[in-house]
């Protein structure tokens, strides 16, 4: 009887980071903006007159989808930069 089980082979070679183009984070960008937008438009009613896909209701999805996709996209950079808004206003 054949044992088929397969090997995994190691290797020192780890996969380096990609970086991205300039136009390669743009459309990362974009299109976490339009999948989040999609996503909070689909579950949300215009927060004005409580009807779904009013005009009003897609532009506060877009500025939600606009500030995920941002998060997303630089979290580290924001979460320092509250940290240090934080601590120096509230040194003496």
């Amino acid at each position: 009887m054949k044992n088929n089980t397969f090997q995994v082979q190691s290797s020192n070679n780890s996969n380096p980071k990609i970086k991205l183009s300039p136009f390669g984070r743009l459309f990362r960008i974009f299109a976490s903006w339009f999948g989040f937008t999609g996503l909070y438009a689909a579950f949300s009613v215009c927060p004005f007159c409580g009807q779904q896909g009013c005009p009003v209701g897609m532009v506060s999805a877009g500025t939600v989808g606009a500030f995920l996709a941002l998060c997303l996209q630089d979290w580290k950079r924001l979460f320092l930069y509250i940290k240090n808004r934080l601590t120096t206003s509230q040194s003496p």
